[in-house]
């Protein structure tokens, strides 16, 4: 009477012993035929997420003010630095910024018509004795936009800035260069002391760093963008907001599991030689190697404008 198959365990997929012949069922065909279809459900995931619901739902400008002002606080903690305060006025200065940018598809401190960032305070009645602004443009991955910042020594001086104790920040979505994207505007600033907030006072800084201007006449991503407490920003939440980052970190795990996996095989049973577990292992190693490679270079860096972050002293 024929045997009944054996059912098939983790074990006999990852590990070499004696019932799989030293050989793990992961450096086979079908074995690689797995781990490729589930690359390809992480490359659909990926796609959708950047190309689908940051483009066609208001999910980005729902968590990016949070996710944004957490890897700041993270940044200025590393720099010795207090924690910035979300604050609402702040958020609301920055989204009238952004929604003026994405209709008017201009990317700079300074408007068109000569505006600089204090304008924007001014129309909430925020009274401040510092302020700072940083922006940008063209991204898909939240700490991307926060690297490409620290990177900037003018936005990173922004950012670890002991001066500043609160932070804004506003998104919209429209046209640069005659290409979709969204607008980021990151407000910093230390409301007056002893002068209650709407109250207004003039702007006394100009503006640097004037970027391009582009022409495309877009539609705002949502009037109203909530600005969540950075205490509250959920992992989760982070990571749905850099899914680059996420897919890349996913990537290289798997690469340095499959190499950890593939030298257990090599060393358990070095007596015999499996060509197949060799052969197998190297062409794992390569694919998930070569998807890393091309998310790590295809993936385009965040603009920001050229020249000085802008900030600002009022003087009493």
């Amino acid at each position: 009477m024929a045997r009944a198959p054996q059912k098939k365990t983790l074990k006999d997929f990852f590990l070499p012993h004696k019932g799989n012949g030293f050989k793990p069922l992961l450096f086979t065909g079908a074995g690689i035929a797995i781990v490729v279809s589930g690359l390809l459900l992480l490359q659909a995931a990926y796609v959708l997420q950047t190309m689908v619901v940051f483009t066609q739902t208001n999910f980005l400008a729902s968590v990016l003010p949070g996710v944004l002002s957490t890897l700041a606080n993270e940044d200025r903690e590393k720099n010795g630095v207090a924690a910035l305060v979300p604050d609402e006025l702040l958020a609301e200065a920055a989204q009238l910024k952004a929604n003026d940018m994405a209709e008017k598809g201009y990317f700079s401190h300074v408007d068109p018509l000569g505006r600089a960032p204090w304008y924007w305070l001014d129309q909430v009645g925020y009274s401040y004795t510092y302020a700072g602004e940083n922006l940008a443009v063209d991204f898909k991955d939240s700490e991307d936009v926060e690297e490409a910042w620290m990177n900037s020594p003018t936005h990173r001086a922004n950012i670890v800035k002991p001066q500043y104790t609160r932070i804004g920040i506003g998104t919209a979505e429209g046209e640069y260069k005659g290409k979709k994207t969204t607008f980021v505007v990151q407000f910093f600033a230390t409301p007056r002391q002893g002068i209650a907030l709407g109250g207004g006072i003039g702007s006394l800084g100009t503006g640097g760093g004037i970027g391009s201007l582009g022409t495309g006449g877009g539609q705002v991503l949502g009037a109203e963008v909530e600005t969540f407490d950075a205490s509250i920003a959920s992992f989760m939440t982070q990571v749905a907001a850099s899914p680059t980052h996420t897919y890349i970190y996913v990537l290289s795990a798997g690469a340095a599991l499959l190499l950890l996996l593939l030298i257990i095989a090599l060393v358990s049973h070095a007596r015999v030689k499996y060509v197949e577990v060799i052969g197998g292992g190297l062409v794992l190693i390569s694919i998930v190697l070569g998807v890393l490679l091309y998310t790590v270079f295809s993936s385009a860096e965040p603009v920001v404008p050229e020249g000085d972050a802008t900030n600002t002293i009022v003087i009493e």
